[in-house]
């Protein structure tokens, strides 16, 4: 099932051409340090962005990172001649104008620009703000909200009827 829909998604890129490629390493519970890789594109006038899959590594250096990364995407396929973006978070082995990812993959491919994933970027200001008092009670409080909400299926009727989004929360 993976394959089909991984096929549908190289269909989709294969068709508007261009491409963007999203990547984020991190731990996973098992302590596997493993990549994250994700691709943006644009399709029917709207953004689309697609997981595409994890991949462990042994080396999180930048040279080695874009090497993977690199591999993967021939692997599968994708003319890496029509990437025009990359986005990764603000880490040196990533983002490093000298030894980062984004220069090892734009000294290869010149056209693909690097932007600061904007969602570590809300991270960011999430974990900040966070620590105000007001805020952090103000998400405790949503968080109790979902989780009353989400813990009977009576509720979540009754939220939807009310006007709430259905689906919105994971919820049917």
């Amino acid at each position: 099932m993976g394959d089909a829909i991984q096929k549908q998604i190289f269909s989709d890129i294969s068709q508007c051409k261009y491409f963007a490629i999203l990547a984020d390493e991190t731990t996973n519970v098992s302590q596997t340090e493993q990549l994250s890789l994700s691709v943006r594109f644009i399709k029917d006038t709207k953004v689309h962005e697609e997981f595409l899959f994890f991949v462990p590594v042994s080396s999180t250096a930048g040279k080695d990172l874009a090497s993977t990364i690199l591999t993967q995407l021939s692997h599968l396929g994708l003319n890496l001649e029509h990437m025009r973006g990359q986005g990764y978070d603000g880490a040196s082995n990533m983002s490093g104008k000298y030894r980062g990812v984004q220069t090892r993959v734009k000294e290869l491919y010149l056209l693909a620009m690097y932007t600061h994933c904007c969602n570590h970027v809300h991270n960011l200001v999430i974990s900040t703000s966070s620590q105000l008092p007001v805020i952090r009670n103000a998400m405790a409080t949503i968080s109790d909200i979902c989780v009353f909400l989400s813990r009977c299926a009576q509720r979540v009727s009754i939220f939807q009827d009310k006007g709430g989004r259905k689906g919105g929360w994971g919820w049917g």
